[in-house]
């Protein structure tokens, strides 16, 4: 099997329900707290969270450089489902390669199962990058339904 016939599965189950986890994919001022690996930041964060709209997320590592990606919603069932693609702009060694992401929403009592799959990626280095990024990325995600810590 070809690394671009081989997906990415990711789960995660976060503490929230699936309503309360939807919007953190699909509202900028949520998306701006989590949708990158951990150590960059997201300096912009765009959504048009519905079947042809259009998101844009702009990552900035530490030394400043902007990672940009946009892509268009394909499938939105809130809260139980969102699909779109994915495409590096700018000096990414996949810029104007477009992939694809599905995500799936499930209630496990309070809590939701998310279960995320990623196609599309033309090598077996990118499709490692991509897992590390995406890991890290949902981690953070996972954070944002901790209750706050105390001191």
């Amino acid at each position: 099997m070809l690394a671009h016939d081989t997906p990415i599965h990711m789960s995660r189950l976060l503490k929230a329900s699936p309503a309360t986890v939807f919007q953190a994919l699909t509202q900028p001022a949520l998306m701006l707290r989590w949708m990158c690996p951990e150590g960059l930041t997201v300096v912009l964060a765009q959504a048009d969270p519905r079947p042809g709209g259009c998101f844009r997320i702009e990552m900035r590592k530490p030394d400043g450089s902007i990672y940009p990606a946009t892509g268009t919603y394909t499938e939105v069932k809130a809260p139980r489902l969102l699909a779109f693609t994915w495409a590096w702009e700018n000096e990414h060694e996949l810029a104007g390669i477009e992939t694809n992401i599905r995500i799936e929403l499930s209630a496990r009592g309070e809590h939701t199962f998310l279960a995320m799959t990623h196609t599309g990626l033309p090598t077996e280095g990118e499709r490692i990058s991509h897992h590390e990024g995406w890991s890290s990325a949902l981690n953070q995600l996972e954070r944002l339904f901790e209750p706050p810590q105390g001191d």
